[in-house]
């Protein structure tokens, strides 16, 4: 099959999508929509404040162990994402979050025109949208890509 990029799907993952899906061994969703993503299917933004806190998180001893990820393999994902995916510089500021370190997912979302916001966090869920950006769990982006996928035209 001959792969092809979904030309309108921006999409913003959070931190915790971006992980589980870099690190799962098995076929669980997170792991088939950063397959999709190395696939170059869609375009994944992210921001300085983003890209971060997933550089953050990864320092952190307790997570590396958690996630069976070493340090290198760590810093080799930042750098993978700062070269394959899509940088956006927020311009207006949003505080709309419970959690104001949330917020920061919410601006690159704007700034980028996302398709679409990816999370499991309930807190973000539950604003449902952001300027008209759709915020999704994992298993509604997983059946809206997918249709997606099957639905577009073979390219020439």
């Amino acid at each position: 099959m001959t792969q092809f990029r979904l030309p309108d799907v921006r999409v913003v993952l959070d931190t915790q999508v971006i992980l589980r899906g870099a690190v799962a061994a098995n076929k669980s969703l997170t792991a088939k929509i950063y397959e999709v993503w190395i696939d170059s299917r869609f375009e994944l933004l992210f921001s300085e404040a983003t890209l971060n806190e997933i550089e953050r998180v990864l320092q952190r001893p307790e997570v590396l162990r958690k996630l069976q990820f070493t340090a290198t393999e760590g810093r080799a994902l930042v750098l993978f994402i700062r070269r394959r995916g899509q940088l956006v510089e927020p311009v207006v500021r949003i505080q709309v979050s419970r959690d104001p370190d949330d917020d920061k997912f919410l601006e690159c979302a704007v700034a980028g025109q996302a398709t679409c916001f990816v999370t499991a966090d309930h807190d973000l869920l539950s604003l449902r949208n952001i300027e008209g950006i759709p915020i999704m769990d994992i298993p509604t982006f997983w059946t809206t890509l997918s249709a997606r996928l099957r639905e577009a035209p073979a390219p020439e």
